[in-house]
């Protein structure tokens, strides 16, 4: 009996062998072989010859040229980080708020999430990409960087049809697009806190409100810390969402550099660059809010 049972456990493990082996061979083909790769890269001068690429080792030179002599990418770093500062806390706060006001109980509430989830879907990264990807093409060429965003390629394209002034097009484009990009951000945060606050019984909310307790003190007692991993999570995404979307200004220098300059040693110390510092910053936003996070057990 033991024999057929280690036989049966044998046979297993070779299935379990065999069906992994695809995705383990994908893995290192498509994942750790470039990053490899770009690890090298990133430490050496990287010249395109008729029988390949030579590599000369630079050592911390191409880190020193993308902080100390290219003026575009700390430019662009310092924008990428300005807009995550002041983007993730407005996405938070407005997912929150949305989340709590979808979590009450009144008529019409799943007619009123379909209403308010319908446009932040719509208005979502890959949504909005394809939507606008034709028309920010098309004004790349022409348009100011305020122009160039998710939303704006389609939204410049009515107001050219209005006539109206550079000054106001460019002012009304900017805002949209900023909007746009809040709405895109909130959709999964919306999720996750609705999803968390939904988690509470309702009769821990009508005891309280029996006991006396006010809405203001159900709420920074009850929901907020009952919420707070939400938060933490939704606000790891959101740093993580701003850090990586698709007009992400120093993505886009990476891929200028790799991709249209051929410079696979300096786009490649640049992409690690920055992901060293997306890392740091996601790594010390989880150490300190997580010190307010309340874990039920």
């Amino acid at each position: 009996m033991k024999k057929k049972t280690a036989s049966l456990e044998a046979k297993r493990r070779k299935y379990g062998y065999f069906f992994t082996a695809p995705f383990i061979l994908g893995a290192v083909v498509a994942i750790i072989y470039p990053t490899l790769i770009s690890v090298i890269y990133s430490v050496s001068e990287v010249k395109a010859t008729a029988s390949g690429y030579d590599l000369n080792f630079v050592g911390i030179d191409n880190y020193k040229w993308i902080f100390g002599v290219d003026p575009y990418f700390k430019r662009a770093l310092i924008s990428t980080l300005k807009s995550t500062l002041l983007d993730v806390p407005v996405v938070i706060v407005f997912s929150f708020f949305l989340a709590s006001v979808l979590n009450g109980e009144f008529k019409g509430r799943a007619a009123a999430r379909t209403i308010l989830f319908l446009p932040l879907i719509m208005n979502s990264n890959i949504v909005m990409q394809i939507l606008g990807a034709d028309a920010v093409e098309d004004n790349l060429a022409s348009k100011s960087s305020a122009q160039v965003g998710a939303f704006s390629g389609v939204f410049s394209e009515f107001l050219e049809q209005l006539n109206i002034g550079e000054g106001v097009s460019n002012l009304l484009i900017s805002s949209v697009d900023n909007i746009s990009n809040i709405l895109a951000m909130s959709v999964i945060p919306i999720i996750i806190m609705l999803a968390g606050l939904q988690s509470v019984p309702k009769s821990v909310y009508e005891a309280s409100f029996v006991e006396g307790a006010t809405a203001w003190e159900v709420f920074w007692k009850i929901s907020l810390p009952i919420v707070s991993p939400m938060i933490l999570v939704s606000a790891i995404y959101c740093i993580i969402d701003s850090f990586t979307g698709v007009s992400n200004s120093v993505i886009s220098r990476v891929k200028e550099e790799c991709f249209t300059n051929l410079n696979f040693g300096i786009g490649s110390s640049m992409a690690w660059a920055y992901l060293s510092i997306v890392l740091v910053i996601v790594g010390a936003v989880f150490l300190i809010v997580n010190r307010y996070v309340s874990y039920s057990d």
